[in-house]
């Protein structure tokens, strides 16, 4: 079965690797942008991973608007890539310590699935060793022995992993209001539309993809808490504004399982995230 990408798998697998390329660096320094994820409904069917074809995993995944070009900045690239991937094993997380092994397994495969290739290939470049074979391994462990210690022990590993491949940014660009605000903004763009993509007819009837977008608010937000105190301290006003939009954009998933009825449409959702980025 060919694994249906999605936008933001097409972009960060063939539109990162095109900037790394047209920079000759991985640590190019242009203007910020975004990056968007999923779309299972209007997804494109594709075996690009650098160079490889993931088997599926559930079926109509995602079904957001449209895809989005390169920021043209592949440390921020990189980074969203990365984001994209602590925020889908953190709604596997949840899930995994309330028992649901099944519908943790989608959100375990996606990083090395999804996502791995679109920075495969600036890791050498970037002094970090492989890991492709951790969140294998880690997958496989969800799907033959969830319950079991070691399926544990390489869930830990696999974040050790991607926590060690964001620790290869620069200190100064972790560090800066500016980059952190890139990436979070992608990121929320790209939850807004899996957001939209979950909901038909006032129902919630894409499950994984209203986690997945529950995961990436959910590292939002912890991301933001890197750069908070210096945004409280430089920007006052739009320090406030973030923080009282990131609340009112969380209530739209009250818990991993959704509720009955969206809390909030998507309009709302995508206001929020819009409120955020206009004080980034």
């Amino acid at each position: 079965m060919v694994k249906r990408l999605k936008p933001v798998e097409l972009f960060l697998t063939l539109g990162l690797a095109a900037t790394v390329g047209a920079c000759g660096s991985p640590s190019a320094d242009t203007s910020g942008g975004e990056a968007t994820h999923d779309g299972g409904h209007a997804s494109v069917e594709a075996t690009a991973q650098g160079g490889e074809g993931g088997e599926g995993g559930e079926g109509g995944e995602g079904g957001e608007g449209g895809e989005s070009a390169s920021t043209g900045n592949a440390d921020v690239d990189y980074m969203t890539t990365l984001g994209l991937m602590k925020g889908h094993l953190m709604v596997a997380k949840e899930l995994i310590d309330q028992g649901n092994y099944a519908e943790a397994e989608p959100h375990i495969g996606h990083p090395v699935e999804e996502l791995y290739g679109g920075i495969e290939g600036e890791l050498s470049a970037r002094n970090v060793p492989e890991f492709k074979s951790t969140l294998n391994e880690l997958h496989d462990l969800s799907k033959s022995a969830p319950d079991k210690p070691e399926t544990t022990t390489a869930f830990d590993a696999s974040m050790q992993s991607i926590d060690e491949a964001i620790a290869a940014i620069p200190d100064a660009e972790r560090q800066s209001p500016d980059f952190v605000l890139d990436v979070i903004n992608g990121m929320l763009r790209t939850a807004a539309e899996e957001y939209e993509a979950a909901i038909a007819d006032n129902k919630f009837v894409e499950l994984v993809e209203y986690q997945d977008s529950r995961g990436f608010v959910l590292y939002s937000e912890e991301l933001y808490q890197t750069i908070a105190d210096q945004m409280s301290q430089e920007r006052p006003d739009d320090h406030q504004a973030i923080v009282t939009s990131l609340d009112e954009l969380k209530a739209a998933w009250p818990a991993v399982e959704p509720p009955a009825a969206p809390v909030k449409s998507p309009s709302e959702v995508s206001s929020l995230v819009s409120q955020i980025e206009l004080s980034s």
